[in-house]
């Protein structure tokens, strides 16, 4: 509706309306999770490129961070408590307080202390019509830590000012750092120089690991020590990857096929690794077909293998590629089938 046509309401006409259209977006919203839900299923996002959904809500549907980061928080959450939707429609919960819930529960779990579906629902029946704020004050009586005071003040183009309240474990990773600073030649090095190389060190560390496909072949198909024929592969295809069935499929095989020997694990040497990063540029080398954009994620890659060894690759330079976390799933599935994989991936 144009603006003109808005001021010629009446009082009644406009309060009526608004609320029709509060209704309309809180609608709207609900749909845009169930969109997003199925394109998270369906790994969507991966075809098109993104490395995650995050990435996908941000760079492609142009939420901002928040913003995409609550429609995901509530998306995840009605796969588990699908009744949280009609609770959004009313307006009983906001995305904001869902968002602050799946915060806590994320805070929780680090302390190993897992949430059961009743309990959830229980928590989220204390903050139902309640501001963020005082959702927050609620979780906080259960865990104060989760919700630490932290700020990010701009400070110039290129510098920021971070805040943020450091518990007793965290000092004293500072001051271990600080040690092997000094131990190197720095003799006082500031907080950002600590982190930074702190940081710096674990990505680093990330940026080197692998996790060969081999291993996860291993998993679905059940077939450790068995050389991967056709009909050992054929075989193994009609397995399920419940233990007692893993036992019982490794015993098949042996009987079909005769005991082998087993192979050993596909080695990739440092220096092959170091040549696929190369020729990756650092970064993942998933191209979308769909929309012509290649992957952009440079941060926990994984050297890989285009033909799994499971179905007969090498480690041979031209075998391997570096994909991102995001894409080696989803090359695992092009490979396995989703129904081989639906155990090992999370959120479907």
């Amino acid at each position: 509706m144009k603006t003109t046509d808005i001021r010629k309401l009446s009082d009644s006409e406009l309060l009526e309306q608004t609320e029709k259209a509060v209704l309309l977006e809180r609608e709207s919203t609900n749909l845009v999770l169930d969109h997003l839900r199925e394109i998270q299923s369906r790994r969507l996002y991966a075809r098109l490129g993104f490395s995650s959904m995050f990435e996908y809500c941000t760079k492609h549907l142009k939420y901002c961070n928040s913003g995409a980061q609550l429609r995901i928080d509530a998306m995840r959450l009605s796969l588990e408590l699908p009744e949280i939707k009609e609770s959004l429609e009313k307006g009983d919960l906001s995305l904001s307080v869902i968002g602050s819930f799946q915060k806590f529960v994320r805070h929780e779990n680090q302390k190993d202390k897992k949430y059961s579906k009743e309990e959830k629902q229980e928590l989220l029946k204390q903050v139902e019509s309640k501001s963020r704020v005082e959702a927050e004050k609620v979780f906080a009586e259960i865990s104060p830590e989760a919700f630490p005071k932290e700020k990010v003040r701009v400070l110039s183009g290129t510098q920021s000012e971070l805040r943020f309240v450091a518990d007793e474990e965290l000092m004293e990773l500072i001051a271990e750092m600080k040690a092997k600073l000094q131990q190197k030649g720095n003799a006082d090095p500031s907080y950002a120089e600590i982190f930074k190389s702190g940081l710096r060190k674990a990505l680093k560390k990330e940026k080197g690991r692998v996790l060969p496909r081999q291993a996860l072949a291993e998993k679905v198909f059940s077939v450790a020590g068995a050389t991967f024929s056709e009909e050992v592969k054929a075989a193994a295809s009609k397995q399920t990857t419940s233990p007692e069935e893993v036992r019982g499929a490794k015993k098949g095989v042996g009987k079909a096929f005769g005991k082998q020997p087993r192979t050993p694990r596909i080695y990739i040497s440092v220096s092959a690794k170091k040549m696929a990063f190369h020729r990756a540029d650092e970064q993942c080398t998933y191209f979308s077909e769909l929309t012509g954009k290649r992957c952009t994620e440079k941060h926990f890659l994984q050297v890989e293998h285009i033909v799994p060894v499971a179905m007969g690759g090498s480690s041979e330079q031209e075998n391997l590629t570096v994909l991102c976390a995001c894409h080696n799933r989803l090359s695992a599935i092009d490979s396995f089938g989703m129904e081989k994989m639906r155990p090992y991936l999370k959120f479907g």
